[in-house]
């Protein structure tokens, strides 16, 4: 058997970060195992995932994160060569690194995005992004690597054989089943992405998939507000979209988007995003926008006769410009009704 690849638990212990607490403990999760198997809708493999299993470690407290823009193309070419699903790439890749978040090595001496060992690497090594060198840390890399490897696995056999892979890949059930709930979660949004189907033009006409990784998870009316923001003004690159926040949001239910502003600090970039905020507020009907947030202040598209107002945190005063909103537009959408 060649080396099996890093445990996911040497890197969280390494670098101390949110995966860390998860690996103290193994837990048992009722009815996990009688899940049903899921069939991709997406393109890249017939392959079916197998349903996550009981014992699980990370994936009980550590919720999958958004996939970066630059990672998700990754994860889809690498899975189309290997003829794998891919989001079980995205599974190892968040399991592993979050997705590259993480960046040291291990203590076994695993590196790059998916945790490869040297050893591993040199067997299974692929030019991911066809620059003429293959380099574990780079993120094409260590993706088509660690795609290579897993095929070669089985993995492209059946959903027994996405199982005996990762257990090649990581000898331990509990990742097992953590890698299949995070791919099963990424999976699932992709589904729901397609499932809703063209969506109605925008202002300026039709507002195509951004490619945006935020785009995952959002509500109809969410997702036509990114995709034809994206559409005007495309050097927005940078864009959050569904996930938690301490304070009442719309972000949790998939509503509200965050637009940040290249350059946000500059007077050019403090300008460019109120061309952004001006052009939400103008076609606020349209994008059935309900409030938008910039530079401390707010505009509510329910009280519109009082214009852009000041904002404060629900916190208080705080001089963080996040929190003011001073790097990004912050855009909340009403639910469908």
């Amino acid at each position: 058997m060649l080396p099996a690849l890093a445990l996911a638990p040497a890197l969280a212990l390494l670098v101390g970060g949110p995966l860390a607490v998860a690996f103290m403990t193994v837990a048992v999760v009722p009815n996990a195992a009688t899940e049903p198997a899921l069939t991709l809708c997406g393109p890249s493999s017939s392959t079916t995932l197998p349903a996550a299993g009981q014992e699980r470690r990370a994936s009980l407290t550590n919720q999958p994160t958004a996939i970066p823009d630059t990672i998700r193309p990754l994860y889809q070419a690498a899975a189309e060569r290997y003829r794998l699903p891919w989001p079980l790439l995205a599974g190892v890749g968040m399991a592993e690194t979050n997705h590259g978040r993480l960046t040291a090595t291990s203590t076994a001496g695993a590196q790059g995005l998916m945790q490869l060992l040297p050893a591993t690497f040199t067997a299974y090594g692929v030019d991911g992004d066809n620059d003429g060198q293959t380099v574990i840390t780079n993120d094409a890399d260590s993706i088509f690597t660690a795609a290579h490897y897993l095929a070669a696995s089985g993995s492209a056999e059946n959903p027994d054989g996405v199982r005996r892979a990762l257990l090649v890949y990581n000898q331990a059930t509990w990742y097992v089943n953590d890698v299949l709930t995070y791919a099963h979660h990424y999976a699932n949004e992709a589904c729901t992405a397609a499932a809703l189907g063209p969506l109605p033009d925008g202002p300026d006409g039709p507002c195509p998939p951004s490619g945006s990784g935020a785009e995952n998870g959002l509500q109809p009316n969410a997702l036509r507000a990114l995709r034809c923001v994206k559409t005007a003004f495309p050097w927005i690159t940078d864009i959050g979209g569904i996930g938690d926040r301490p304070n009442k949001s719309d972000h949790p239910a998939g509503r509200a988007i965050d637009l940040m502003i290249p350059g946000w600090e500059t007077a050019d970039g403090r300008k460019a995003g109120w061309r952004v905020a001006h052009w939400l507020q103008a076609h606020a009907t349209t994008l059935n926008v309900k409030y938008l947030i910039y530079d401390d202040h707010v505009w509510r598209s329910y009280r519109t006769d009082a214009g852009w107002t000041p904002y404060t945190h629900p916190n208080g005063p705080t001089t963080d410009p996040t929190l003011r909103h001073l790097d990004h537009v912050h855009v909340s959408v009403n639910a469908l009704k």
